[in-house]
């Protein structure tokens, strides 16, 4: 087993040194020990098997239990494995049967999303607190320069999606899935629209209701609505625009066409519509591992996958800009993942030191998949029907300034 790892190591073409250790106390190393990026220590035995048998599964699991430990850089791991491909690291066909199965019992009905949202967004403000911006954004933020801070760049993500729905104030905005409502209070508060926004988890809505009520905005100009988003299909009345910003990874791709059905029904002519999601550049099975601890019922879709169910010939619905701010994501990882480590021992004393391990797996890993291996991240600007009168130019988008932000402050909503 171990000869067969190191032959395969061996015949990887990876470009940085680095050593790991047997729990014989056997070593391998590629290029100068001295120098390497990380060690990877086999630590109990049976724990290298495990990797080789489950893949990812067998190492996520030996990790969090110490039996696997990492002094380094853990990016620079996953970037490894990368490199590894298809070879070894995969699981055995039995984990794939396995993996099927529980995805079928976690399929997103209504009562199984409300689940799955829970085991993850509902482990605590005061966790998330510790490691997100000052609005709570939980999805990839929008740099200008890699010095800018995590606020800043957040804040930056949110005015780019409102400069590309072209917000102008007395605009009436749906919004699935708002998490803890940073992005329809900026709507609301700088650019004077109307927002309803909806979400399963009730901790976080509590917390935007809180909020917005602390900014005085009240629920004329900005409603939290504790619910399935699929309700905004049920109901009869139609926004301005629509926005969703990290769910369509929650939907699965199954459910794509009714979701875009959904949008356009709550579109009127020339409404436009903004998704904002994980994509890949392949189509992918989720993970085995992050489906079980991280996102279950989660499935990152491929830009086919994504774009696709769009394509109907009885309805003018128009994809009208796809904008790729993979590394940007990244970028923003990094962030979290410092914040995370400066809190460290806080989150060890009430989750315990396998809950650090899986949340560090989680976060690095996740920076490694954008930086190198095929995750991007996608905005899809939509219009219904023909939009004549839109900007030439993308010139818009970048606008610090934008039109839709100077009338917001002219009609004194800033």
């Amino acid at each position: 087993m171990k000869r067969a790892f190191t032959d395969l190591l061996r015949n990887t073409d990876f470009p940085y040194p680095y050593t790991v250790v047997f729990c014989d106390g056997e070593s391998y190393h590629n290029g100068d020990p001295e120098k390497s990026v990380f060690t990877l220590h086999f630590k109990a035995r049976g724990a290298l098997e495990d990797v080789l048998r489950r893949g990812s599964m067998g190492f996520g699991e030996a990790y969090m239990a110490g039996d696997i430990d990492i002094q380094g850089d853990l990016e620079q791991l996953h970037n490894l494995s990368f490199h590894i491909g298809v070879g070894g690291l995969h699981p055995r066909p039995l984990e794939v049967v396995k993996f099927f199965f529980r995805l079928m019992q976690t399929r997103p009905t209504r009562k199984r999303a409300r689940k799955n949202i829970a085991h993850h967004y509902d482990l605590g403000n005061d966790f998330y607190k510790l490691w997100l911006d000052e609005r709570m954004q939980y999805t990839c933020a929008y740099f200008q320069s890699p010095e800018d801070s995590l606020e800043q760049a957040q804040e930056q993500k949110l005015d780019l999606v409102c400069r590309k729905l072209r917000l102008q104030p007395g605009d009436t905005i749906v919004e699935a899935g708002c998490g803890w409502g940073g992005l329809g209070l900026h709507m609301a508060e700088k650019y004077g629209a109307k927002v309803r926004s909806f979400n399963i988890s009730r901790e976080q809505v509590e917390f935007a209701r809180a909020r917005a009520k602390q900014r005085g905005i009240g629920a004329d100009r900005l409603e939290y609505v504790l619910d399935d988003y699929r309700v905004i299909g049920d109901e009869k009345r139609t926004y301005d625009k629509f926005v969703s910003v990290g769910m369509l990874e929650h939907v699965g791709i199954e459910n794509y066409r009714a979701f875009y059905d959904m949008i356009y029904r709550a579109l009127p002519e020339q409404g436009m519509a903004l998704v904002h999601s994980i994509g890949r550049v392949w189509s992918q099975k989720t993970d085995p591992w992050l489906e079980k601890y991280i996102f279950p019922g989660g499935r990152i879709p491929s830009h086919a996958e994504m774009v696709a169910p769009i394509e109907q010939k009885d309805r003018p619905f128009f994809v009208a800009d796809l904008e790729n701010l993979r590394y940007h994501y990244a970028l923003t990882l990094d962030h979290w993942s410092r914040r995370f480590e400066d809190n460290i021992d806080w989150i060890r004393e009430r989750y315990g030191e396998s809950f650090i391990r899986m949340f560090r797996l989680y976060l690095r890993g996740s920076a490694a998949a954008f930086r190198f291996g095929g995750l991007t991240l996608i905005q899809l600007l939509l219009h219904k029907g023909y939009l004549n009168d839109a900007p030439l130019t993308r010139r818009h988008f970048l606008a610090a300034n934008s039109d839709s932000a100077k009338t917001a402050r002219t009609a004194g909503v800033v």
